[in-house]
């Protein structure tokens, strides 16, 4: 027999109800749990805070790693739409933003050599991904914690390079017209590398907020060319070599 007080009153419970009661109270506590994960684990809008570390072992790339000391990016991501603003140090900033309902790009460039703003769309990039090389993901079956989220390993191949993702299924971005948004890649970058000319730069988050401003939000997510940007074409980016 099983005693309770509740108040004034005393209560005398048979031990095996008690014990069928406990049950179900750990499992509904069980079911809450799952649940809560489960929550988490759909988050769809949000803003991501990275620091970008770089790094080289090439004497000629000192001076750009010099440059792109203080580096950060930051991903905004809601509805389908999703905007990320990499800042490249001292040398310039570069924001795309992407609708993966309506399809459409705006890139925007600023910095050093003046604003320049580009209107594509999700199929135009990815017809010109098609033009660069090949690459292998392989995922592998190692975990670590990265801003209190599980990550997974995958590990990208393309020309002899290799470069590492720690992702997390938690949360859920829109990655069409992304760059920096693997595709391949099932889940959200925590952190990853990328290698390019003998200088690696890497890409941890620091910061997750689950929500957006509303009315932040309306602002970020427009496809409009600001003023006091020129606008070109994708082809004309290629003559210039960017």
């Amino acid at each position: 027999m099983q005693y309770f007080i509740d108040h004034q009153y005393i209560f005398v419970v048979p031990f095996e109800k008690n014990k069928v009661h406990m049950k179900k109270l750990m499992i509904s506590g069980c079911l809450l749990l799952i649940s809560a994960i489960g929550l988490r684990a759909q988050m769809s809008e949000g803003h991501v805070s990275y620091t970008i570390e770089a790094t080289t072992d090439n004497p000629d790339m000192q001076m750009a790693v010099g440059m792109l000391q203080g580096s950060t990016m930051e991903v905004y991501f809601k509805d389908k739409q999703t905007r990320s603003e990499m800042k490249m140090g001292a040398m310039m900033t570069i924001t795309t933003v992407t609708n993966e309902s309506t399809k459409e790009v705006l890139m925007l460039m600023s910095g050093m050599m003046g604003n320049t703003a580009v209107k594509s769309t999700i199929e135009e990039l990815d017809q010109r991904k098609e033009e660069q090389p090949e690459y292998e993901v392989t995922l592998i079956d190692e975990t670590k914690e990265i801003s209190g989220y599980l990550c997974k390993k995958a590990i990208i191949t393309t020309e002899g390079m290799e470069s590492v993702f720690w992702y997390t299924d938690q949360i859920s971005v829109a990655k069409g017209g992304q760059s920096y948004l693997n595709s391949d890649v099932p889940g959200y970058p925590m952190q990853f590398e990328i290698n390019n000319q003998g200088m690696k730069m890497t890409m941890t988050v620091v910061k997750v907020e689950d929500k957006l401003d509303k009315k932040k939000a309306a602002d970020l997510f427009k496809m409009e060319v600001p003023s006091g940007y020129k606008e070109m074409t994708l082809e004309d980016l290629g003559e210039m070599g960017m």
